[in-house]
């Protein structure tokens, strides 16, 4: 796979940064990669990128005098908002500029004051005002499928003195240390993770010292450890955490030896609990070993085990899972673990809630769906008995998100394609080209948009179908609408290495215009 990557910058980024790309990417990917300086801080690059660039990187940094300047006028009230003001303008107008002549989903970087000397007389107070209401300021008017990192937040994980070469800085322009760079460029591949989908999608966790403090079964529900303070904080907060993740998107499951009665308790009574009972997709509690159940949890949500995170305390268990299911990513927990270990799970700025709990209804009333399966005579019977309704119209811009976060996360069925909002947005606009959703609901719940399409001429250039809805006839459904209205002769095919199946079956009688 091809990826094309630009930097542009004010201060010299290399020997180190294009060496750490390479490495951070991996010998399976092959980076193009240019580099753009910008002399002044605030202007527009002369030099052209090709259209293709995937990734735009900015990395500006206020100079000496500029930011020293801000610093000795802050106190000046209106003279200092006026500055910040221009310094917003001015970075937004590169930003526009990029916008305008590029694709490319563009990285920028936020401006940092720690190098100014000026701390040492002034103190940090206005450095940190000045480099935050440009930031502020600047962020608000980024696209959504743009992405603004902290960089004062990562040079502070870093450290200050393990951030900045001074000598390098006076040699050639190049103020951060390799340290530095190297954080930065992991932070492009964890972007260049996010838009891929390449991600963890399904976290499951034990309960007894993971989600509270002792063991349910001998200790009760009055005996258990966790609340806001004393030694159940740890696990109320590691809740918190957890809970944040599902509001990205994360799938969260338990699985757990003890009894399921009791545990549903502790989820609906325990007033420290922060997860709810409808924050999990599916519980696997009872008796039986770990590995086993995580089994049926991958076949309950049908998903990968390659897309699944064990958290347990018990080493024994993870050695077990290990061992048996060696594709699931393993987590030990502890009350005073570092959560780096999570950075497995390449989260999206922002999901909508009501698809997070529309696809969680959806998995918790999947045992109906069983259970009206085992009872019906054969497949057919089961699938009416179903009673689907499939919505398929073209696409409108309020779906755009809906549709891009698709095309982001699906891997099974699916042709590939990745989209950004801003790229739907183009397309879309275009006379030959026709997007489409998907709708999808059941005797049970309302799935929602689960499904993407799009049509250029006579190839099909998209299609993607969440695996939520596999199994029910939809992407057949999908494909005779699309035929109906349009003479398919080719599709644009990528691999994702889970998509084979799907070029093998509904895509079997038409050519493949596979990219690589």
């Amino acid at each position: 796979m091809e990826v094309h990557i630009a930097a542009i910058s004010n201060i010299v980024l290399e020997p180190f940064f294009e060496k750490a790309l390479r490495s951070v990417f991996g010998p399976e990917r092959t980076i193009t990669y240019q580099y753009i300086f910008l002399p002044e801080i605030f202007c527009i690059p002369d030099e052209m990128m090709p259209e293709s660039i995937d990734y735009i990187a900015v990395l500006m940094q206020l100079n000496d005098s500029i930011l020293n300047e801000f610093l000795v006028n802050s106190s000046a009230g209106d003279i200092a908002e006026g500055r910040i003001e221009k310094a917003v303008q001015e970075s937004a107008r590169l930003y526009n500029a990029l916008k305008q002549r590029y694709r490319g989903k563009i990285i920028w970087f936020g401006y940092e004051g720690y190098h100014s000397d000026f701390k040492y007389v002034l103190g940090h107070v206005y450095e940190e005002y000045v480099t935050d209401q440009i930031n502020c300021g600047l962020r608000r008017l980024m696209e959504p499928e743009d992405v603004f990192i902290d960089l004062k937040h990562m040079i502070a994980e870093i450290g200050i003195n393990n951030a900045y070469d001074i000598k390098n800085k006076y040699r050639w322009n190049s103020p951060y240390s390799k340290t530095a760079l190297e954080h930065i460029v992991e932070e492009i591949h964890k972007q260049f993770l996010v838009r891929q989908g390449v991600t963890k999608k399904c976290l499951i966790l034990d309960c007894d010292n993971v989600l509270w403090g002792g063991i349910l079964s001998e200790e009760g529900i009055g005996g258990i450890r966790l609340g806001n303070s004393g030694s159940g904080r740890p696990y109320q907060d590691f809740q918190k955490f957890v809970q944040g993740l599902y509001r990205h998107g994360v799938i969260l499951a338990v699985c757990s030896r003890n009894d399921l009665s009791s545990v549903k308790m502790v989820f609906q009574e325990h007033s420290g609990m922060v997860l709810r009972e409808e924050n999990i997709a599916c519980f696997q509690v009872n008796w039986n070993n770990k590995p086993d159940n995580i089994r049926r949890i991958a076949e309950k949500l049908n998903i990968g085990f390659d897309s699944m995170v064990f958290v347990d305390d018990s080493p024994l268990e993870l050695e077990a899972v290990r061992a048996l299911l060696p594709e699931v990513a393993v987590i030990p927990y502890s009350r005073y673990m570092s959560y780096e270990a999570f950075s497995c799970f390449n989260l999206r700025s922002h999901t909508e809630q009501d698809v997070i709990e529309r696809r969680n209804r959806t998995y918790q009333t999947d045992g109906l769906r069983r259970q009206l399966k085992d009872n019906a005579m054969d497949y057919a019977d089961y699938i009416r008995s179903l009673d689907i309704k499939v919505d398929i119209h073209r696409a409108c811009p309020a779906e755009y998100g809906r549709l891009s976060e698709l095309t982001q996360r699906t891997n099974q069925c699916t042709n590939g394609k990745r989209y950004t909002i801003a790229e739907i947005k183009e397309r879309a606009a275009l006379e030959h080209v026709f997007f489409y959703s998907v709708a999808v609901s059941d005797r049970f719940s309302d799935l929602g948009i689960v499904g993407a399409a799009e049509v250029e001429g006579r190839t099909l250039t998209l299609f993607c179908l969440s695996c939520r809805a596999l199994g029910r006839e939809v992407e057949n459904k999908m494909m005779e609408h699309i035929m109906d209205r349009h003479n398919i002769e080719t599709i644009d095919f990528v691999s994702t290495n889970k998509n084979d199946k799907l070029a093998a079956g509904i895509f079997g009688g038409f050519h493949l215009n596979r990219h690589y």
